[in-house]
């Protein structure tokens, strides 16, 4: 009996991965917007806890809560967001494989309103998403 292929099993690994992802959709858009939630009832600790450490490896945990101090300074309380759009990945390449979710969100704060762009990973041995990439674009940070 002839073995198959590496082609056949990339393909059926990827249909694998695939299969999954609107449901891996909804699950990273229930973290990213947990996040927004707890910065919207002003729990910096709360929102910290749905960044993965892989976030801190080029920032300090506390030189990013300070941050998001100051952004809630200079932008004003979070009010409402929406999901704009998103994407989708699966990684196959060790150390860091799994399913990648970036989400687009149109913020409105109380003094401004910002773009946010959230990439979350999911690792296919741990999977939980949490969030290693944050973007934020915002016509606030220009003034004054």
């Amino acid at each position: 009996m002839a073995r198959p292929s590496t082609a056949f099993w990339l393909l059926a690994i990827a249909l694998l991965a695939g299969c999954g992802r609107a449901e891996g959709e909804a699950q990273a858009r229930r973290v990213a917007e947990a996040y927004f939630q707890a910065v919207k009832e002003k729990d910096v600790d709360r929102a910290m806890s749905f960044y993965a450490r892989r976030f801190f490896e080029t920032r300090r945990p506390e030189g990013w809560k300070q941050d998001l101090k100051l952004i809630a300074e200079r932008l004003g309380a979070l009010e409402s967001f929406a999901l704009r759009s998103s994407r989708w990945r699966t990684d196959f390449v060790p150390p860091h494989s799994g399913n990648y979710v970036t989400l687009n969100y149109e913020v409105k704060y109380r003094s401004h309103g910002a773009r946010e762009t959230l990439t979350l990973h999911r690792p296919f041995v741990r999977g939980e998403f949490r969030i290693i990439g944050h973007e934020i674009s915002s016509e606030g940070f220009l003034g004054e």
